[in-house]
C-alpha cells in the first residue's frame, strides 16, 4: 500500500514538524514524524474499511477521517493505497 500527500499536506507537515522542532528539544520534529509515519502505515493498512468523515466539506469531498493525536487527516482512496490530502488540528474544524 502506498501513503502519497498532496503539496498541501505536505507544506501542513513541514510546518508542523518544524514548529515541533523549534519549541522542544532538538530532535523532537523527526520522533513525532516516525511515530505519525507509523501510526498511519499500521491505521491505514485496512482504509477501505474507514468511513466518510463527519465534517460536511470532507463529506462531500468524499474524503475519509482518522485521528492522530490532535490531528485531523483526511485522505482519498486512489488505485494503490491513499493520498493525504488534508493535515488539520482539530481546533480548526468547525463541525
Amino acid at each position: 500500500m502506498e501513503i502519497n500527500y498532496t503539496n498541501d499536506a505536505v507544506d501542513s507537515l513541514t510546518a508542523l514538524v518544524s514548529f515541533i522542532e523549534v519549541h522542544n528539544t532538538k530532535g523532537a520534529g523527526l520522533r513525532w514524524l516516525n511515530k505519525f509515519e507509523l501510526y498511519l502505515q499500521k491505521t491505514l493498512k485496512h482504509y477501505e474499511l474507514i468511513t466518510l468523515c463527519n465534517n460536511a466539506t470532507f463529506k462531500q469531498l468524499k474524503l475519509k477521517c482518522i485521528y492522530y493525536k490532535d490531528w485531523l487527516v483526511a485522505f482519498s482512496e486512489t488505485k494503490n493505497g491513499v493520498t493525504i490530502e488534508v493535515l488539520l488540528h482539530k481546533s480548526r474544524i468547525k463541525d
